[in-house]
């Protein structure tokens, strides 16, 4: 019964950082290596699943990234909505795009460009939003 009290009590603690981060704490930009591994990962499970003809792969790249974002927004990234908010709208606006100008083939390997500079553009919109500096009062 100690082991799930315990857990309970993590699982409650980051959905209370999730809306808000205590006083005092600091918050450091998102880092960008990591996030280029989940980049690098997205574009390789989006190849692999475009190959293999999985119809579905190329979103599993969007929806990789949004987790990776939602991961810094709980873990407390400077200007963590604002950054979530924008890369969200990047994202969407690079597919909007991507999918009026590209007379692209209803296959997996015809939507893998547009999924992966979905991906991009997503990731480093977020990333950049939280390199920017502190306000200062």
């Amino acid at each position: 019964m100690y082991g799930k009290s315990r857990s309970l009590h993590g699982v409650v603690r980051s959905v209370r950082r999730f809306f808000r981060i205590p006083r005092g704490e600091p918050r450091h930009p998102s880092r960008v290596l990591p996030s280029l591994r989940i980049c690098v990962f997205c574009l390789a499970v989006g190849a692999l699943a475009a190959w293999a003809g999985w119809d579905e792969g190329p979103v599993v790249m969007t929806v990789a990234a949004v987790w990776s974002m939602l991961d810094d927004v709980i873990d407390g990234v400077r200007h963590r909505w604002p950054a979530f908010a924008a890369g969200l709208a990047v994202g969407w606006s690079v597919n909007r795009l991507m999918h009026a100008s590209l007379n692209a083939p209803d296959s997996p390997w015809g939507e893998y460009p547009v999924y992966a500079s979905t991906t991009l553009a997503a990731l480093a919109t977020f990333v950049a939003i939280t390199h920017l500096p502190r306000r200062t009062r």
